[in-house]
């Protein structure tokens, strides 16, 4: 067997080189600091050319799983009733490298493992609803839930200015070999300079999927709904589309430029691309311990210093938006208390204060300890989809959402994670997230209805959280926003 793979490469601050180069690559995924200086922001980890690949796929109003080996070019269609996260979990046994192997890894965040999108829908339970128009039969026919075994990956740690180059023995011949054969492009200093491809650029504005008074009839029912008991708090979200001309990776370059967020990612899944600038972290596990950190609150920052406090501050005092937290805080204690050893549960931190480049936030820290008997990937589909951006409770608030929101969410508020050898994992809640496919481009902005939320308050913040992306994504910005 090839012996372990293990070298530097020049480091550089600005990683957008190295994705671009690397999203040339099939199956590209690239989880990405974003160029942020938040705490979560130190690592970027690229890597491409998975092993074998995963993907939930619709038809015939039904869901079912496909896989495909790195040297098969069509997918085969796995048993029925496969869960995805059991099957990811189930792809993460294979070839598990030897632990002297993994010991000289124990300094990367990554060894080697799963990189997976969880579309919104992967834990559906039932018939996925059938949309018939254009807009939702793209969606329909587009995988937003894909995950791929890398045993081979390029680990940007900007706490230390260090870059590394892993390959696994494990990695298969074929791989191996076309990783070395880029060696020289991941070493240079002008990597993925050259290659540009054309321009992103859309061909229309963004359009709303829900004029202001369509929102305000799902609003009054949603309202309607908790006066009636049926939920305490729902996210409602109003998708935007456009068509469009170029290469999606371009696009998401502009977005890393400009919103710096901490848990962004570039996926290609082949006929789609997930372009994300998230900042919320959904769990991480690491030596077993836990951690979830739910946002909740929301206002637009201001370049005018004065204002912009004043907004933080507001935020800060907001007894609606605290409420709205703790009811998130208390749903995610709850599930992962189910999993979670006994009594190992705590809240860290609630309501603290994270300022971005678009928007100020509440993000709240909770924590605990995985049990050895449970994987990491079992508490993420426990947890699955996350509570602040469902509802409370959140079955009753997800069955909601599907009624009142005129498109599927897709890969919108489900998560991005990765899930390595060594146990550890990390994942966003995939919120400022864009998805193209098929010349569209799709993004999402919501929030969190409660009972006494107000209509032109939350019609205005579903379009604050996202108005900056959908600038970034339309012109080429001279600066950050």
């Amino acid at each position: 067997m090839p012996e372990l793979i293990l070298q530097s490469l020049p480091y550089q601050r600005d990683s957008s080189d190295l994705i671009r180069y690397i999203a040339t690559l099939p199956g590209a995924a690239c989880l990405d600091s974003g160029l942020g200086d938040q705490a979560e922001g130190r690592y970027d980890i690229l890597t491409a050319l998975p092993n074998c690949q995963l993907r939930l796929r619709t038809d015939s109003n039904q869901s079912f799983l496909e896989q495909r080996h790195h040297n098969q070019n069509s997918w085969q269609k796995m048993p029925a009733q496969t869960c995805i996260f059991a099957a990811a979990d189930a792809l993460l046994q294979q070839d598990n490298p030897a632990r002297s192997v993994v010991a000289k890894l124990t300094h990367l965040p990554f060894c080697g493992g799963v990189i997976a999108c969880f579309g919104y829908e992967s834990a559906s339970t039932g018939p996925i609803p059938v949309r018939t128009d254009e807009l939702g039969s793209i969606l329909q026919q587009t995988a937003t839930t894909l995950c791929g075994l890398y045993q081979w990956a390029i680990v940007v740690d900007h706490q230390t200015g260090k870059t590394a180059l892993f390959v696994l023995p494990e990695c298969p011949d074929e791989i191996r070999q076309r990783v070395m054969q880029h060696l020289p492009c991941f070493g240079s200093d002008k990597t993925g300079a050259a290659i540009v491809g054309e321009d992103f650029n859309l061909l229309e504005p963004f359009q709303a999927q829900l004029s202001a008074s369509q929102y305000r009839v799902a609003f009054d029912k949603l309202k309607e709904w908790i006066y009636a008991g049926d939920c305490y708090q729902a996210n409602l979200a109003i998708p935007f589309v456009a068509n469009y001309s170029g290469e999606p990776v371009n696009a998401y370059l502009r977005l890393r430029q400009g919103s710096r967020s901490p848990f962004s990612a570039f996926i290609d899944t082949g006929d789609a691309q997930i372009l994300s600038v998230s900042p919320e972290r959904f769990i991480c596990v690491e030596d077993r311990g836990v951690v979830t950190q739910p946002i909740k609150g929301t206002r637009k920052r201001s370049h005018d210093p004065a204002i912009d406090k004043q907004l933080s501050d507001e935020l800060q005092a907001s007894e609606k938006d605290r409420a709205e937290n703790l009811m998130i805080v208390d749903l995610l204690r709850n599930d992962l208390g189910s999993v979670c050893e006994t009594g190992s549960v705590q809240t860290q931190d609630l309501f603290k204060l994270h300022s971005f480049t678009q928007v100020h936030h509440l993000i709240s820290t909770i924590t605990g300890k995985l049990p050895l008997h449970v994987s990491p990937l079992s508490l993420l589909k426990r947890c699955f989809p996350g509570g602040s951006i469902t509802g409370a409770p959140k079955i009753r608030a997800m069955q909601i959402i599907a009624e009142l929101e005129p498109l599927p969410r897709a890969v919108y508020c489900g998560s991005i994670a990765y899930s390595d050898y060594r146990g550890r994992m990390d994942s966003s809640i995939s919120i400022r997230t864009l998805l193209c496919s098929q010349d569209h481009i799709f993004c999402w902005g919501g929030g969190g209805i409660v009972a006494d939320s107000e209509l032109a308050s939350e019609y205005c913040e579903a379009h604050d959280k996202v108005s900056a992306l959908l600038k970034l994504v339309s012109t080429q910005p001279d600066s950050e926003i």
